[in-house]
């Protein structure tokens, strides 16, 4: 696993240098790091780049080679620059970055940021076969759009993430808020926005209830009528979409992926989402990174955010009566929990976007369709410095979408580690693996007849955005 600072420490650091300024321990350090990013940035001639102190602050100057590798670290070097609130001179392949000695920091922790320094390396492999990932990822995605193809027009009936998040999980006698998020196993600030969603939908109403014995009151989510019955529409729609799929590809060939799946279940130490969902509306990572580091245990506790409930399996609870898109959920969480662990980019965003974004880009609309890039330099993956965009306005169709050190890395490591993380199993889990990966070939194959356009990973947030009208 890739060493880096932890979320939490980059957070106290960043509010620390924010607050104060840089100090001379932190220039210094700035500077000694700069040359090792120069060289861990391709596209960027190290040898012929440096950092000048002058009276008033300090001059950063890049020179960039001629391929798409230097096009991309030069739009980078202009929109890290922009980020730290200082500006850029540029002189054919060479940029000049003027800045005070707070932003010369800040400089260097963001290039460094977006270098092949940030994450780990994995030998160059060659996927022959559709990894396990994409299987589960393609088959949960089918079962989705089947349901709502069978719920066709009808909104009463909510989507299937909505009921396995939410819905499913309040009682005849409401639960509190903090505790549905325990339930569905999603983050605080996701139950949070679900929750709102769902009372503006008219599903669930919310009251403030005095908790006896503390402070202040707790927030009693209860569904309303129309929501017991979209609760229960969409439990009898599963029951049905199952029913459909054993007709489908054939009851013993179900029964047999049931079995797999639920054995790799009932082996996590941890529980997962029913229907596999990011950390919130905006972050597709399953835990929601390192804020809390891993407990390698046993058991194991993955690495999380602050917001994400650690909600351990019960000896007494079994798998095998779970719905099967559950099953499918919870293994490609799992799945996707060790590979984030590795530090080489959230499993979502490497299998449906970055790993299609050869050195010589893709046009902004081919990013946007794959990954959700605008070029305003606030979606995620350019908050991330994984990719950079080719300046121009909204409407310029010829604009570009390069990606950096850290994104090539997260790019070239995929194949690699998705067959590293699929061997581990096949030692822990036994004959469920290549029994599963068999089975789920074999749907994924027909899935192509009707459904050629599943994705290689589901949708994790799209069902939180379509709350609001759905």
């Amino acid at each position: 696993m890739a060493k880096t600072t932890s979320v939490a420490r980059r957070i106290q650091a960043n509010r620390r240098l924010e607050r104060d300024g840089a100090t001379a321990d932190d220039v210094d350090r700035a500077k000694g790091w700069l040359g090792a990013v120069f060289s861990a940035y391709p596209g960027i001639v190290a040898e012929r780049s440096r950092v000048q102190a002058q009276a008033d602050g300090f001059v950063v100057t890049c020179v960039f080679g001629a391929s798409d590798l230097g096009r991309a670290a030069a739009l980078a070097v202009d929109f890290i620059a922009g980020r730290v609130g200082t500006r850029v001179a540029t002189d054919a392949d060479t940029a000049r970055v003027r800045c005070t000695a707070t932003q010369f920091v800040r400089f260097q922790q963001v290039l460094y940021y977006a270098s092949e320094l940030q994450v780990g390396r994995r030998p160059q492999a060659k996927l022959s076969d559709p990894p396990l990932p994409t299987l589960l990822g393609r088959a949960l995605s089918a079962f989705a759009h089947h349901y709502d193809a069978a719920r066709g027009e009808d909104r009463a009936i909510p989507q299937l993430g909505a009921w396995a998040n939410a819905l499913r999980v309040v009682g005849p006698d409401g639960i509190d808020q903090r505790e549905l998020g325990r339930r569905a196993v999603i983050s605080k600030r996701l139950a949070e926005v679900v929750v709102s969603r769902l009372e503006r939908r008219g599903r669930v109403s919310v009251d403030a209830v005095a908790v006896p014995g503390k402070r202040g009151k707790a927030r009693r989510v209860q569904l309303t009528a129309d929501g017991t019955a979209a609760r229960n529409a969409a439990a009898h729609l599963v029951d049905t979409v199952q029913e459909d799929w054993r007709q489908r590809f054939g009851n013993d060939d179900i029964v047999r992926l049931r079995d797999a799946l639920a054995s790799v279940v009932d082996r996590l130490p941890v529980e997962l989402p029913h229907y596999v969902t990011g950390y919130g509306a905006a972050d597709s990572s399953v835990t929601g990174g390192d804020y809390v580091a891993e407990d390698p245990g046993p058991p194991r506790i993955p690495a999380h955010g602050q917001d994400w409930p650690v909600v351990m399996r019960k000896p007494d609870s079994f798998a095998a009566d779970l719905p099967l898109p559950a099953l499918l959920s919870q293994v490609l969480a799992a799945f996707a929990i060790d590979y984030e662990r590795e530090r080489l980019g959230h499993l979502q965003d490497v299998s449906n976007f970055l790993r299609f974004v050869g050195d010589e880009g893709v046009p902004l609309a081919r990013a946007q369709a794959l990954g959700g890039v605008s070029g305003n330099g606030k979606t995620a993956h350019e908050r991330h410095v994984d990719v950079v965009v080719e300046p121009g306005s909204a409407r310029d169709e010829g604009r570009r979408v390069y990606l950096t050190p850290k994104g090539r890395r997260m790019r070239d490591a995929y194949p690699h580690l998705v067959a590293e993380i699929e061997r581990g199993w096949c030692a822990d889990h036994g004959d469920a693996v290549p029994a599963m990966r068999s089975l789920l070939a074999t749907m994924t194959e027909q899935f192509g007849d009707d459904l050629p356009d599943l994705p290689d990973y589901p949708d994790t947030n799209g069902w939180i955005h379509r709350l609001w009208f759905d």
